[in-house]
């Protein structure tokens, strides 16, 4: 189901005036500058901040609009949140924080716990506490629960911000894989281009509380990179494609350019 979203909120410094559309099964990126206004955005749209006007519609339900007074409480939304940090609770197994999700889905569980634990690659982690996993695995088994309660749209504000360059592009390829899997609408805020080059389908460009732009992350950022894996000596996985890179003699997180 596509959202809308219109919202005109007072920050500190400038007003955040923004209003979009995003695709029905796919990510719309808000892409912008640190303290352009993206995060903001998306407290609005998860019901966490109030705003002097706003209207945000997922489909044909309403779940804010200003003008009628109607609020939908964050709880009563279906929306799913992670952000730069997982916020497991410490205290309990992968399991039991992915069931904490899946007991506060309502209605129709339209997305299995076998396929989220599968696409996911998270079912040797079931048994172990947060504290024994490694920052990319905690953000896979935050998306976990947060797919787990059933979501009718994803909120992702810079999952993966706080990781190293290779376990960036290991979430980035599992969230990718969730977006072919389940067709969920997602909203990823991110100031990486090479991100929102991978992911989205639909790119906001968002500086100073205002919209400056919006299409295609082709379009919109032009002249860019594919993020690759070092596969081993010689060979390196890029979009999904395995390719030989003869004689290559660089440290560990060189840029390179690559074609074939």
């Amino acid at each position: 189901m596509s959202l809308s979203v219109a919202v005109r909120r007072r920050l500190a410094g400038f007003t955040l005036d923004i209003a979009l559309e995003g695709p029905a099964d796919g990510v719309t990126v808000l892409f912008g500058p640190s303290g352009a206004g993206k995060s903001a955005t998306l407290a609005v749209v998860a019901g966490l901040a109030r705003a002097e006007a706003a209207r945000v519609a997922l489909g044909d339900r309403v779940l804010t609009d200003s003008a009628t007074g109607r609020h939908v409480p964050p709880e009563r939304r279906r929306i799913g949140f992670v952000q730069q940090q997982a916020h497991l609770f410490p205290h309990l197994s992968v399991e039991r924080n992915l069931r904490y999700g899946w007991t506060r889905a309502e209605g129709e569980r339209r997305i299995g716990w076998d396929a989220v634990v599968e696409v996911l690659a998270i079912g040797h982690l079931l048994h172990r506490l947060p504290r024994a996993l490694s920052g990319g695995e905690r953000q896979r088994v935050a998306l976990g629960r947060a797919l787990l309660a059933q979501p009718d749209l994803l909120l992702l504000d810079e999952p993966v911000s706080a990781l190293d360059a290779g376990l960036r592009g290991e979430v980035l390829a599992f969230i990718a894989a969730l977006r072919a899997r389940f067709g969920l609408p997602m909203l990823y805020v991110t100031h990486s281009a090479e991100e929102a080059r991978a992911l989205g389908d639909h790119l906001v460009l968002i500086d100073q509380g205002r919209v400056t732009g919006q299409g295609t992350p082709a379009a919109m950022l032009p002249g860019g990179v594919v993020m690759g894996a070092a596969l081993g000596a010689g060979r390196a996985s890029v979009g999904g494609v395995e390719v030989a890179i003869p004689g290559l003699d660089a440290p560990p997180g060189t840029p390179v350019r690559v074609s074939w």
